[in-house]
């Protein structure tokens, strides 16, 4: 990796585990419907396209129309703002690494395909003010899936966050783990970083050309202070 100034990381996957409480809602706005509901480990494989991408894959094809859409993601949104944090907690490590990079200098920003509503609550919640100097925000960005803006794999909001950092592209790491994380770090001109402690694993990782695979957080720092 280059001297990297900052690093954009994805929330679903990498800097939380979520995917029981995302499946409790998308399951419940499936009951609605009186469509059977999945089994958890199937939303790895769902999750992280955005909430319009998820209900195209959860709906039967002859609901795929923007009414019945907007409908069910309404529902869905519905039932996540009910139980969010019911299950939802950060990897090992995470808390360890994000103070330490704070302490490094590092700029953090979290990019993600979820609607930006709950992004926002979420950080908030599991990841405070930092306490180190003249509290100051964790995140200088939390951005997530907004209306009128296209969701990752463009690299529009990444470049954004870039520009207002006024730091190059190529200096910029972007932590994530699925292959549109991947594929956005590229798009976007940054070091492409694989987290497989998240939903997906090694294998898509590297079938999207990730730079480097870290396999747990901590690991990440181990990498940065060799460089």
């Amino acid at each position: 990796m280059p001297d990297l100034q900052g690093l954009i990381f994805d929330l679903d996957g990498t800097l939380l585990y979520t995917l029981e409480d995302i499946a409790d809602a998308e399951n419940s706005a499936m009951a609605e419907l009186g469509l059977p509901a999945l089994p958890v480990e199937k939303y790895r494989w769902i999750v992280g396209g955005g909430a319009d991408n998820i209900a195209q894959k959860l709906l039967p094809s002859e609901l795929h129309d923007e009414q019945n859409i907007n409908a069910f993601v309404q529902r869905f949104r519905h039932y996540y703002h009910q139980n969010w944090h019911n299950k939802t907690r950060l990897y090992d490590g995470i808390d360890e690494l994000i103070e330490a990079l704070l302490q490094k200098g590092f700029k953090l920003a979290v990019l993600s395909n979820k609607p930006e509503e709950f992004a926002l609550k979420i950080v908030d919640h599991y990841f405070p003010d930092w306490q180190g100097n003249n509290r100051t925000p964790v995140f200088t960005h939390v951005i997530g899936q907004r209306d009128g803006y296209p969701v990752k794999p463009d690299p529009t909001l990444a470049l954004g966050i870039a520009e207002e950092w006024k730091v190059r592209p190529d200096k910029i790491g972007f932590v994530g783990d699925s292959d549109i994380d991947i594929i956005t770090a590229k798009n976007a001109g940054m070091s492409a970083i694989g987290a497989a402690w998240g939903f997906r694993g090694r294998d898509e990782l590297i079938s999207a050309g990730a730079d480097i695979i870290i396999q747990d957080p901590l690991n990440l720092l181990e990498h940065l202070c060799k460089e």
